[in-house]
């Protein structure tokens, strides 16, 4: 199974896993963890950075290609999401 984690940054230095994404059967995305992440995930979905215009958008319907792009949205020094992993 192909999922994405989110990490905090802790004031130790250290990550804190928040929050996982999945790829479901029939190719849905699926998150469980920290609940304002996810309704924000959910509601305002995330940018395309494949596309050109940068103005498409991406919800847990686009599947794969949607936890492609978690890593390239989150970035910063507070909120990470990692590459795709799979168990």
């Amino acid at each position: 199974m192909k999922y994405v984690e989110f990490y905090k940054l802790n004031n130790d230095g250290s990550q804190t896993t928040i929050a996982t994404c999945y790829l479901k059967d029939g190719g849905v995305v699926e998150c469980e963890g920290n609940e304002n992440l996810i309704e924000n995930l959910k509601n305002e979905g995330i940018k395309d950075y494949t596309e050109e215009s940068g103005q498409t958008k991406l919800y847990f319907k686009d599947g794969l290609k949607f936890l492609e792009q978690l890593k390239y949205n989150f970035k910063s020094g507070y909120l990470n999401a990692s590459d795709i992993l799979e168990k």
